[in-house]
């Protein structure tokens, strides 16, 4: 049985894609900076103590901005312990355990730089305060003749390392993180500190932590953007869509349905942004940005100071999750305009990286294929298709599309791209083209991740049973296209005028 399914161009414009969205999160816990990326001693580590294949591996992804040092081990960093030349190592006061400081700001920015990547520093809230995030800012940016500028000099670098992005906060709404406030109390602070940054350098781009939670989000997000509107950029928001592999079916339907559900919330979301508008004309919107997000194992969280990674998680359905929410941020591109996908490496990173081996996990792909194979313009769209089955939706009381489609191009251009999940677990789609503009050849490129078991994955023993590959595919004569179940297909094609003129 093949299912069939429609999508017809618009021909309009959603909005410009960001790059930005395409960002990555590392923190410096064990296992991740420490140790999996910076690690002196290690026989591939280059003269920086970065391992060679690791950071390979990462600058493939395209990454143009990258968050650190947290997330909730950075809500008890002290910046200073991580500078010049002595690096005693500390206890991270989250987890409870002591890390090293050897991978600190100089190497981050450098490591960013690298990469080609904008540094974003996440500031330390939990235990830290004004006076010591203001210093951070004026170490890594000063110029003048000032007292951390002129420490940042005498650790050998005389030019600043000019960090853009800033972020406040990092879930203090829940009760799991250090310094938890209530709404009020944040939106207080997220004022302050950024109309600080803001006077040290109005340039600077301000992050402030808001909240995704159903439960908080209209109280805690009306009181920070009423507060502190006129000083920040962006209001930061972080979604997990947790699964149970164990669980009957691995919770196919559950992961495939977190990103077809995060879409509608992230238009309440701009919703209560374009409410404070009106409160506040003639200013500018903060912006939307997804500052951790991804799929998450429910039932395993590396928490032990014992921990190491020794096996992969993530499932070829996980990757197609990974897909649709590339596709949600496209088609949002109007709302979102920067994001952090959590994490990089090993704690539900892209990469699992051991002692002597680096793996690809599924959803490392389909971020290096929207990376490479994808437009800056998102194109409006409308697909017609019948839901995913109903015996696979026991644990989601919605109905859910099995086809989910972004379109994007480039202005000016010829070339366009669809981003294609197919969702349905056992059945093939058919899917009709309507683009109202002809195409220049039939004949289209097509990458594409599919196994025939949604829940492969791949291992250390067998490092690439999920991957993607790419091949020309001749259309049928009325442009339709037959894509495998549980697949995420990218569709080349070429068109004899400008997609948009």
């Amino acid at each position: 049985m093949t299912t069939r399914a429609t999508f017809k161009l618009r021909g309009t414009v959603n909005g410009t894609i960001r790059p930005e969205i395409y960002g990555q999160f590392l923190s410096r816990r064990r296992w991740v900076a420490d140790e999996a990326l910076h690690n002196p001693g290690h026989p591939d580590a280059d003269s920086d103590g970065l391992r060679r294949t690791v950071v390979d591996a990462i600058t493939e992804l395209g990454a143009p901005v990258v968050r650190w040092p947290g997330g909730c081990t950075g809500t008890s960093y002290e910046w200073e312990r991580g500078v010049g030349p002595d690096r005693e190592r500390t206890v991270d006061w989250h987890f409870g355990y002591d890390v090293g400081n050897g991978f600190g700001t100089a190497e981050f920015v450098a490591y960013c730089r690298r990469i080609g990547a904008e540094p974003q520093i996440n500031l330390t809230t939990g235990t830290g305060s004004l006076r010591e995030a203001l210093a951070w800012v004026e170490y890594c940016n000063g110029t003048g003749d000032s007292a951390y500028a002129n420490l940042r000099r005498s650790h050998g670098y005389d030019e600043p390392f000019d960090v853009r992005y800033w972020q406040i906060g990092n879930e203090e709404w829940g009760a799991w993180e250090l310094g938890q406030v209530t709404a009020r109390e944040n939106a207080g602070r997220c004022r302050e500190w950024a109309k600080a940054i803001k006077r040290f350098d109005p340039t600077l781009k301000v992050l402030a932590i808001g909240c995704f939670e159903p439960s908080q989000a209209v109280d805690w997000n009306l009181a920070l953007l009423r507060e502190a509107w006129e000083h920040i950029d962006y209001l930061t928001l972080h979604t997990y869509w947790p699964f149970e592999p164990e669980s009957e079916g691995g919770d196919y339907a559950r992961v495939l349905s977190g990103p077809y559900r995060t879409e509608s919330a992230i238009v309440a979301i701009q919703g209560l942004v374009d409410l404070v508008a009106r409160e506040k004309p003639g200013t500018p919107k903060p912006e939307l940005a997804f500052t951790e997000w991804n799929c998450a194992d429910a039932t395993r969280f590396e928490m032990s100071p014992k921990w190491r990674p020794g096996e992969t998680r993530y499932r070829t359905v996980d990757a197609l999750a990974v897909a649709s929410f590339l596709n949600v941020m496209q088609r949002q591109s109007d709302s979102v305009t920067l994001a952090n996908f959590a994490q990089t490496i090993n704690v539900v990173g892209a990469l699992v990286v051991t002692d002597d081996q680096v793996v690809h996990e599924s959803v490392y792909w389909p971020l290096q294929m929207q990376r490479h194979h994808s437009g800056t313009m998102s194109l409006a769209g409308d697909t017609a298709c019948s839901a995913v089955p109903g015996e696979t939706l026991e644990r989601t009381p919605i109905e859910l599309p099995s086809v989910d489609i972004s379109a994007s191009t480039d202005s000016g251009g010829t070339t366009l791209w669809l981003s294609v999940v197919n969702r349905d677990r056992n059945h093939p789609v058919h899917l009709a083209l309507d683009l109202g503009l002809p195409l220049a050849t039939n004949v289209v490129r097509v990458h594409q991740l599919h196994t025939e078991d949604p829940l492969a994955r791949n291992t250390l023993t067998e490092p690439n049973r999920v991957a993607p590959r790419s091949d020309e595919v001749k259309l049928d004569d009325d442009l339709t296209i037959e894509l495998p179940p549980s697949s995420y297909s990218i569709l080349e094609l070429t068109t004899t005028a400008p997609v948009v003129p």
